[in-house]
Parts: structure tokens; sequence; C-alpha cells
């Protein structure tokens, strides 16, 4: 399926994902983050942690070896922190699909927003994403 503006609506199935200590330690140690060398125990994500939950929506095809994909920008909106040893069951939805002329030919921006609701049913976190899709 091509990207394009019918995808718009499009989403994963829904999938949980329990935060581990350990998944946690390592995205820390991976972004540098400085609250790991803290005293105090770790209980909570950093806001950006939701980018390791990795999700894919039946209808979006990205091929590597015909594309080029380009991360633009991500934002989070919380309604509460993230904590270690919870689980939290997300899904990933196509909010808009846009073409645009480059200097290097045309460009494709994807823009997904991923919910993620804890075991309550209560939402915890939306994230938003741009790519930018570039035929090779």
């Amino acid at each position: 399926m091509p990207i394009d503006s019918t995808l718009i609506g499009k989403s994963s199935p829904p999938q949980t994902f329990e935060i581990t200590r350990e998944a946690v330690q390592h995205f820390m140690e991976a972004t540098e983050d400085p609250a790991l060398h803290s005293s105090n125990p770790i209980q909570y994500t950093p806001p950006t942690f939701p980018t390791t939950f990795r999700m894919r929506i039946p209808a979006l095809e990205l091929d590597p070896t015909r594309m080029q994909l380009l991360h633009g920008e991500q934002e989070y909106t919380y309604t509460r922190r993230l904590r270690i040893g919870e689980q939290v069951t997300c899904v990933v939805r196509v909010v808009d699909v846009r073409e645009r002329s480059g200097r290097s030919g045309p460009m494709t921006f994807l823009i997904l927003e991923t919910t993620g609701t804890g075991s309550d049913g209560i939402p915890i976190f939306t994230a938003r994403s741009t790519s930018i899709v570039r035929a090779r």
C-alpha cells in the first residue's frame, strides 16, 4: 500500500508493554540521563521512554531498501508519570499524511500518534511523532 492519505485513521492492534527496571536503566544509559547516577532509586521512566515501544501498523509498509526515513519531531503529553513495574497498553494511529516537494524530490510527512493506557484503562500519555519519508 502506498504512503498516502488513505492511511489516515489506520492503527495498530493494542500491544501491552511491561516497564522493567532493566529497560529503563538501559534507556537512561543510552541517553546519558544524569538521574541514573542519583542516590535515589529509579521509580519512574524518563519522559521520552515510550520511544522504546515498537508497534507496527499493518497497512503501513516502510521498506528501507526503497525509501529513506528521517525523524522529524516528537512530543509527549502525560496525565501522570510512567512507573517502573507497571504495564501499559499502546496503540499507534496514522493522524496525517502530507506530500511536499524538496530540493532532492518529493517527501511524505507521516504524523503518528501513540496512546498509552494503564491496566486500569485510564490514559497515561499521548506521543505524537513526525517522520519524513523519501523515495531512494
